[in-house]
Formats: C-alpha cells, sequence, structure tokens
C-alpha cells in the first residue's frame, strides 16, 4: 500500500501525478486544474482518488486551491501562506442553498392532483405517432433547440422535471421519475408503438420508460439514447442531497467568477445571459433548481440499469467507451451504437449532428 503524503512536497507530488493521470497531461506545480481541461465533474474523481490516498480533500478545497502547490499547502496545514488575499476564492451566496429539510417543510409532492404536469408540447403539428423527448437537466426545451430534425414529421413532446416549475419537490431515483412520467405519456397516447429519445439523464429516464413500456406489454419502436450519463461520475458514495447540492454551488461559483456578495438576481441574471435558464424562471426559483440538480445526480448514482431486450439506438463520445460499455452495451442485447469523437463535452455539436438527426429519422418517420 502506498504511504500517505505528509509533507508538501510529497502532497505536491502525489496530487500533480493524480491530476497527470485524469486529465492525460503533464502537470507543473503551478498549473491550474480547469484551466488544463478539468471540470466539476472531474472533480468528484480527484476527491475520490485522493481520499484512497489519505488526503482529507474536501470538493470545496479543489474549487479554491486549483493548482497542485497551493492545494497541496492547504493540505499540510499552510493554506495561509498559499492564499493570495481575502476574497479571492469563488463562493456562491448562502440564499443559493436550501437544505434538503427546508425543500421538504416548504414544497409540495410532484403526486399532488394539483401538481404542475411533466409533459409539454415542443412541436404539436404532425403525423403519426409523437416523438417523447426526455429533458437533459430540467427542460426538453433545451435538448430541442438542436433537435428540431428529428421531428421528421410528427407531433413532438418533452418532459420537464418534476419542481421546474412550481413549488415541487424533486424525485430522487430514476424508477420514480420514469413512473412519474409514465402517468402523463399514457395520457397523451394510450396505446403503442411508442417512441422515445433522451440527452444524457434524459436518455437513462427514456430507457427506463422504455422497460415500463415493454413490461405493459406495449411496443417501443424507438429508443435513441444520446450520450447517456456516466454513471459512476456525478458524486462521491455516502454523500446525500445536502452534500451534493453545496457540491453544485461551489461548481456555480467557479464557473460564474462569484465572491458570495451577489444578490439572487445577480446570480440568474448571470445564469440566464449564459442560457442556462429562460424568463419562464426568475431569481426565487434558483435555490429549488439547485437542489433540483442535485436529486438528478444522486438519482444517477443509485441506478442500476437492467436488461432490455428491444430495439436501442445508442450515440456516444469515444472517451465514454468504457463506461458506456460496462454499464450500457451489457445489458443491450439489440443496441444499434454509432461512436463520435467530439473534442468538447458540451451537448450540442452531439445532439445537432446531421448523422444523429438521419438515423433517428430512418427509424421512425412516418
Amino acid at each position: 500500500m502506498t504511504a500517505r503524503p505528509t509533507t508538501v512536497q510529497e502532497t505536491e507530488d502525489a496530487l500533480r501525478e493524480l491530476w497527470g493521470r485524469l486529465l492525460d497531461t503533464e502537470v507543473l506545480p503551478t498549473d491550474d486544474f480547469f484551466q488544463l481541461g478539468g471540470d466539476s465533474l472531474l472533480v468528484v474523481d480527484v476527491v475520490v482518488e485522493a481520499r484512497a490516498l489519505g488526503l482529507d480533500l474536501k470538493t470545496s478545497a479543489v474549487f479554491k486551491h486549483p493548482t497542485p502547490a497551493g492545494l497541496a499547502r492547504f493540505l499540510t496545514g499552510a493554506a495561509e501562506a498559499a492564499a493570495t488575499g481575502p476574497g479571492t476564492a469563488p463562493r456562491a451566496p448562502e440564499a443559493l442553498f436550501l437544505s434538503a429539510d427546508e425543500l421538504r417543510r416548504t414544497h409540495g409532492s410532484t403526486w399532488a392532483p394539483d401538481a404542475p404536469r411533466c409533459l409539454f408540447p415542443l412541436a404539436p403539428e404532425g403525423h403519426g405517432e409523437p416523438l417523447f423527448i426526455v429533458h437533459w437537466g430540467n427542460d426538453a426545451g433545451f435538448v430541442w433547440k438542436s433537435t428540431g430534425a428529428w421531428a421528421a414529421g410528427r407531433p413532438v413532446y418533452g418532459f420537464e422535471a418534476p419542481g421546474f416549475r412550481g413549488a415541487i419537490r424533486p424525485l430522487t431515483t430514476v424508477e420514480e421519475v420514469a413512473e412519474r412520467y409514465l402517468t402523463e405519456l399514457l395520457r397523451a397516447q394510450p396505446e403503442g408503438p411508442y417512441h422515445l429519445a433522451g440527452h444524457c439523464f434524459g436518455a437513462v429516464v427514456a430507457y427506463e420508460l422504455s422497460r415500463r413500456l415493454r413490461a405493459r406489454g406495449e411496443e417501443v419502436a424507438l429508443l435513441a439514447m444520446v450520450k447517456p450519463s456516466a454513471l459512476e461520475r456525478f458524486v462521491s458514495y455516502g454523500w446525500g442531497l445536502d452534500d451534493i447540492t453545496r457540491y453544485r454551488l461551489e461548481s456555480l461559483a467557479a464557473t460564474f467568477g462569484l465572491t458570495g456578495d451577489e444578490s439572487l438576481r445577480e446570480v440568474y441574471e448571470r445564469m440566464r445571459a449564459d442560457e442556462w435558464y429562460d424568463d419562464r424562471l426568475g431569481p426565487a426559483d434558483l435555490p429549488r433548481l439547485q437542489v433540483q440538480w442535485a436529486a438528478i445526480a444522486l438519482a444517477l448514482h443509485q441506478y442500476e440499469p437492467r436488461p432490455y431486450d428491444g430495439p436501442v439506438l445508442l450515440f456516444q463520445d469515444v472517451r465514454d467507451r468504457a463506461d458506456t460499455e460496462r454499464n450500457w452495451l451489457s445489458v443491450l442485447p439489440d443496441c444499434e451504437t454509432h461512436w463520435f469523437d467530439l473534442g468538447t463535452d458540451h451537448p450540442r455539436p452531439l445532439l445537432g449532428h446531421p448523422d444523429v438527426a438521419a438515423r433517428i429519422i430512418e427509424r421512425h418517420a412516418p
């Protein structure tokens, strides 16, 4: 067993080796993790592997000390010497944090008869059975901006996460989300064949929805999974909803350069300018929506795909090949897989790729 790093130099060397392996590049003591290509998802991997080395590392420390030298000094008790000055570390306003306990006390159930619906028309005009698109994060409208070609003359409907609109508690398992959506899908289309598509988290929910439809004896003519989520990368084992929400806020602070002094209005305007949200929402919705993101991360981390013997179209980045083969292809005996070398984590290049549209249209054109 490798000895736990104890000195500043040993810790710095361990972090450089760890970052270099995860980022596939040489790392210098003063290199910034995020400038090298690291992102908020890889921070989780850093924390998990650093803890395996015996380092008591939290995600917030990586955001505040993004170089091996600075983080090593912080971890070995010399954080004050490593700091560049007061107020330089990114920090989210405390008003953004909504605890799971407070959410439970103040928000209602998505199963209540008067709860906001989850299914909305994206392109209601058309012929044949509709295409149902499951959202990426909260809202299928984001996916629809890049996937209009998928319609192929059919009507299109999109799902929104419970709690995207209104004071509703989010669901924390993929199975619960799929069951909630199933009730509205059957109301919109009582009988098959069904056509479903989803991206990232939405691909996972579309998969579980398809499993439930086939269990009812229904035909699923199309299940298109576009870059389904890597199931083990979102959170660390042992984290609860509050832990993941804090992690989310640390990521937002780093992404938007927050100092902790901003109002909810200021944070909302920054996120809206970057197309994270639109005018259907307002500043008061932000705390709930961050818990909703945390609920999605928790749901993915807990999900264990079961075999699905129906036909599947799967589109995936080559960088996610190992996870896809282990978690998805192993339970999909009838899967047509298409690999793409995208070079980016942004969803739009794959969502709008003409080859993706062509294969989906071929499978479900009226």
